[in-house]
């Protein structure tokens, strides 16, 4: 049988089981029904409590849409911000500039929530570059709180200084906490709908998990992460311009790192990564923490801190965190099947590269590297440790760039593009260990990888089995066999021309190397793919080479059949150990 044949076999099977499960009733969610009656009280407040609490209570909505705003970029997209209050005090400051001076509150809330994105791309597109490190958007949000506290405090004739900015009390609190909990439910409900539930949201869970695999399945990383950030900045600002009439005055604190601090504990209590636990947890803050400045006084920071440590200790996902079940990404694969396409002609263009010279720290380790490869041919990568094999991968997947020399893919240069580019160019690779995204089961990653795709191709069979057997496990509980599996058909959904594959069989059992070698070869037979590996088993590189390339010394030393290559006089000293 055909892995066509097959794979249209098991899409039968996969969309009769769905339609199955469509018909059933779907069982209802804890956590949707939670939220459900959470709001069903919220709404009700103002008929059981007094004015003071109701307003304490709206202000906790809006600090907890602010919290919101920050999960999307820490809990969602992993960028730590230590210094989010400048956005949160830039809606703030905006409406309560416009009533003091007798604007428009909602011009004043317009503007602020333009600044906070302007600024939260300006802060991204800086910190959150290939050349910078995990904890530079930490460092960077952190210089930036302090200094705008630093301008709210100086500059007297906008923000009124130390002294802030009066605002005048709102005209009837029970309305304006409708208010306020109408739009925080429509703007979190925007959220969850369009924008969580979409392919960015998968992607920004992708980026947090495992940001080379990401971009290694064609998510474009970078600029993701700068419109998460953004898209943060401008949340917490609408927060603030919701908070702004709550409060009798705006002083500079609003935007400093007291309350940049404070945010972060309500994440991290209520849980990273959930939609319900960030507001859960800045609501329980507010109204606690009124509670606790009066029994306590300042000291209450105090506490604050204890429990941020030990949320982060004892409960690393927060209270929401534990009531969290089912898949963490939607199922934005496109449902159609595509239609079987002809296999690439052998011989036409697949991957070439050119004089490529890459050192690091002055020592070379490519020098002058020449290399085609045909869609149709399986070229091996043989040498010693340190030869430049993976090297020589990462710079034709793009991980790392080239200092000299050109790469051409399909007959396009790209030795400058990012490897996101690259893999909608007909790329696809693996890596010695295999790169998957923790927590994650098999059919979310083959969701992840079809979705980027943007077409359902069928699976060989011995990949569809995976998906059909095992779809439901997480990828910790599966062997490294069946994690290697798994992320040769994440490449396989994009229907590569070009397929790089980094020691594939190494620790791999015999038996399961010799059947990895026949599934590669039939595969490159069934697509008319391009297949550059590195290996180090001679016996599957004999099975599966059609041509042997060997490293040394960061050039080429010989290059050919497996018998030329090993008979090969400094080929059998470098590599074999033989004279």
């Amino acid at each position: 049988m055909s892995w066509q044949k097959a794979g249209e076999r098991s899409r039968a099977y996969r969309f009769a089981t769905l339609s199955a499960r469509g018909r059933a009733a779907r069982p209802l969610r804890p956590g949707r029904v939670l939220a459900a009656l959470l709001l069903a009280m919220a709404a009700l407040c103002p008929f059981f409590l007094n004015e003071f609490k109701v307003g304490l209570i709206a202000l906790g909505l809006t600090y907890g849409l602010f919290a919101v705003g920050l999960d999307l970029a820490w809990g969602r997209a992993g960028i730590v911000s230590i210094g989010h209050a400048v956005f949160f005090g830039l809606g703030v400051y905006g409406v309560a500039i416009a009533m003091a001076r007798d604007g428009s509150p909602l011009a004043g809330a317009a503007a602020g929530i333009a600044l906070a994105a302007l600024l939260g791309v300006a802060i991204a597109a800086a910190g959150l570059r290939r050349s910078t490190n995990p904890s530079t958007m930490a460092v960077l949000t952190l210089a930036i709180t302090l200094l705008a506290e630093k301008i709210a405090r100086s500059w007297w004739s906008v923000t009124g200084g130390s002294t802030g900015i009066f605002v005048q009390p709102i005209a009837s609190t029970d309305a304006y906490y409708w208010f306020c909990l109408a739009a925080t439910t429509f703007v979190v409900g925007a959220l969850w709908l369009a924008v969580l539930r979409r392919p960015f949201g998968n992607r920004l869970v992708a980026i947090r998990l495992n940001s080379q695999r990401a971009e290694h399945l064609g998510i474009p990383v970078y600029r993701e992460r700068v419109l998460g950030f953004a898209l943060s900045a401008a949340v917490s600002a609408v927060a603030g311009g919701l908070a702004a009439p709550l409060m009798s005055s705006v002083s500079p604190d609003r935007v400093g790192i007291v309350l940049s601090t404070q945010v972060l504990v309500w994440v991290a209590i209520g849980g990273k990564g959930t939609i319900l636990g960030p507001v859960l947890g800045a609501m329980a803050a507010t109204y606690g923490q009124d509670a606790m400045a009066t029994w306590m006084g300042d000291s209450y920071l105090l506490l604050l801190g204890v429990l941020f440590v030990g949320s982060v200790l004892l409960v690393p996902a927060g209270i929401a965190g534990q009531f969290r079940s089912g898949p963490q990404l939607v199922d934005t694969a496109p449902r159609a099947p595509a239609p079987a396409r002809p296999g690439l002609p052998r011989g036409g263009d697949g991957v070439v590269c050119e004089g490529v010279v890459k050192r690091f720290s002055g020592n070379i380790v490519l020098d002058g590297v020449d290399l085609r490869v045909p869609t149709g041919e399986i070229v091996c990568l043989i040498g010693p440790n340190g030869a430049g094999k993976s090297t020589l991968l990462n710079i034709l997947s793009g991980a790392i760039a080239c200092d000299a020399g050109s790469v051409t893919l399909r007959g396009m240069r790209v030795e400058t593009q990012p490897p996101h580019r690259r893999i909608a160019a007909g790329l696809a690779r693996t890596f010695q260990i295999p790169s998957l995204f923790p927590g994650l089961s098999v059919s979310e990653h083959l969701v992840l990888a079809r979705q980027e795709a943007g077409v359902r191709v069928a699976l060989p069979e011995a990949y569809a089995r995976l998906e059909r057997e095992h779809g439901e496990r997480r990828v910790e509980d599966l062997s490294l066999s069946d994690r290697r599996s798994l992320e040769i058909a994440m490449a396989l959904c994009a229907s590569p021309a070009v397929l790089l594959l980094d020691e594939p069989a190494a620790g791999l059992a015999r038996n399961e190397a010799n059947r990895l070698a026949r599934t590669l070869r039939a595969l490159r037979d069934e697509l008319g793919c391009a297949i550059v590996c590195v290996e180090h088993d001679m016996e599957i590189v004999r099975d599966l080479a059609d041509r042997v390339v060997c490293l040394h010394r960061g050039r080429i030393s010989s290059e050919g059949p497996m018998d030329a290559v090993s008979a090969d006089p400094e080929v059998r000293h470098a590599y074999l150990g033989l004279r």
